[in-house]
């Protein structure tokens, strides 16, 4: 496992944006794991380039899929809900990192890194 970015959760685990270095191809993948290092699940659907995420206090993830030009959410256990920001809505643009900064809870606002700009999406489920 070759870690790309990490954040802790709200139940005190660990969420880890990372890649499989011992395949042919590069296996992006997101997991939970314990503080004794023990993987408690898994998403890796599709995800491919450098992989960045944010968390929100409930335990939703968000992460940025560089490569495929998009941002999913993902629920506390890891499965998919939902792409909330697709390539069209970033203009075609990879999308740079997130980080806790970067999700205002409170608004439901995402600030997204866009080469020298940044993008706010309003990503609040109302």
């Amino acid at each position: 496992m070759a870690p790309e970015h990490a954040v802790e959760s709200p139940t005190g685990t660990f969420v880890v944006a990372h890649h499989n270095t011992q395949m042919y191809w590069q296996q992006y993948q997101v997991s939970e794991v314990n503080t004794e290092g023990q993987v408690l699940r898994q998403f890796s659907s599709s995800l491919g380039g450098s992989v960045h995420i944010a968390i929100d206090s409930q335990g939703h993830i968000l992460v940025v899929d560089w490569d495929r030009r998009r941002i999913l959410l993902l629920d506390a256990q890891l499965a998919l809900r939902r792409v909330i920001v697709d390539e069209h809505q970033l203009n075609d643009q990879r999308p740079g990192r997130l980080c806790s900064l970067c999700y205002v809870e409170q608004s439901g606002q995402l600030l997204v890194g866009l080469g020298d700009s940044v993008a706010v999406f309003d990503v609040l489920q109302r």
